[in-house]
């Protein structure tokens, strides 16, 4: 199926590895030019590489996001490049996991300064090209625990929830103006960082990762997690034009994981 995705210009945060490299992937095979950006410059020329054979054109926009003005400049370097900004993918790395008791005002500053700030940034900097257009879609990766909370989750979760609601106002307030956004909220997936969480909880409890992976899965109806290209083929469908009539809307792909009607 085509998405209508061919020359569409999108960036994507946080997209050497995991699920922001699943998506750059996705829209690139779709026909999309793709910039993608983390602050592993590296890593990111390692990705693009990865890429450099799909259909769309792919570029490399190196960025610390805990840099307020290199966040500040990162669309603008887009859009100078490319000549417009279509799409926005708004990924961002997790904060550290711990129980609730245990965070410090540093630790809040901290996850803050990892989720919010930057995310705001990047969405005020993109929906003002957009509004130009009359036309553009933002897609903001959350999480299932901002609908269900997990142990440990409380810096992750209370910053996606800004993040989500951002994602709602953004989407009443532009709507009017052509530019749709919406938020994915992916439940537990294959990636790096759920490596590190699995074996972090079997040291501390005094078992084995496949032990933790299979207490996670036994909560999912579908009996496993998913995998990044999942999750980015939903993210590729709410950029499309193919998801014009929606915006506002919050995802969850998470295996059924997430009982909630609302």
């Amino acid at each position: 199926m085509d998405l209508g995705l061919q020359d569409k210009v999108a960036l994507v945060t946080a997209a050497g590895k995991g699920i922001g490299l699943a998506v750059g992937r996705r829209l690139a095979a779709e026909g999309a030019t793709v910039a993608l950006s983390s602050r592993n410059a590296d890593g990111l020329k390692a990705a693009a590489g990865e890429l450099g054979g799909r259909v769309g054109q792919v570029g490399v926009f190196p960025a610390d996001l805990s840099d307020q003005q290199a966040t500040a400049d990162l669309v603008d370097e887009v859009v100078a490049a490319h000549g417009r900004l279509d799409i926005l993918v708004v990924n961002t790395p997790g904060p550290a996991i711990k129980p609730f008791l245990d965070t410090t005002v540093d630790d809040w500053a901290g996850a803050y300064d990892l989720l919010v700030r930057p995310a705001v940034q990047l969405a005020h900097a993109a929906a003002r090209h957009m509004v130009e257009q009359e036309s553009g879609s933002i897609v903001f990766l959350t999480s299932t625990w901002v609908k269900q909370p997990a142990p440990g989750g409380v810096l992750s979760a209370a910053m996606r929830s800004v993040l989500s609601a951002l994602s709602q106002q953004m989407s009443l307030e532009l709507a009017p103006r052509g530019v749709r956004v919406n938020q994915l909220m992916p439940g537990a997936t294959g990636t790096d960082r759920m490596t590190s969480i699995v074996a972090a909880k079997a040291a501390a409890h005094g078992t084995t990762p496949d032990e933790e992976i299979a207490h996670v899965v036994r909560d999912i109806p579908v009996g496993r997690w998913a995998e990044p290209e999942e999750i980015a083929d939903t993210v590729a469908f709410l950029a499309s034009p193919l998801s014009a009539f929606t915006t506002g809307s919050a995802w969850h792909i998470d295996g059924g994981a997430v009982r909630s009607t609302l």
